[in-house]
């Protein structure tokens, strides 16, 4: 199976700045029991906000440069590398860029729980790919 992850549908997660989250593979969607992989789109100049997993690891690989924060502790993230936040561990992806985009993908592992907004995602996902196979 091909995934063209912008042909997927997206829910703008965040308070203050909203960053575009499409669910590319899950338990809920495809069916994959062994991790999640989301697609995130933060825009230029903003960070997506900390925030902590407790049940699953998130290795998030960064398109372009950025800078990561986990537990407060600062990583300038050069393009096309991997930043791993651990269970429990609060993270934060900012995107240092004025004008770009910061695009990541997000592998979690064991696969994540759905919550917030991931249940309103997980209804498009599938109408979506109800869609495309057909």
């Amino acid at each position: 199976m091909l995934y063209n992850s912008m042909e997927f549908p997206y829910e703008e997660f965040g308070e203050e700045v909203k960053r575009q989250v499409r669910l590319i593979v899950s338990s809920q969607t495809t069916g994959e029991q062994r991790l999640s992989l989301v697609y995130s789109i933060v825009p230029p100049g903003t960070a997506a906000e900390g925030h902590v997993h407790p049940d699953f690891d998130e290795y998030i690989f960064f398109e372009s440069a950025g800078r990561g924060i986990l537990d407060g502790e600062e990583f300038e993230v050069p393009a096309k590398a991997v930043l791993h936040a651990k269970a429990g561990v609060k993270h934060e992806c900012v995107n240092i860029s004025e004008s770009e985009d910061l695009k990541l993908f997000c592998v979690f592992t064991p696969p994540l729980k759905p919550y917030g907004k991931y249940d309103s995602l997980i209804e498009k996902t599938n109408e979506y790919l109800k869609i495309k196979n057909q």
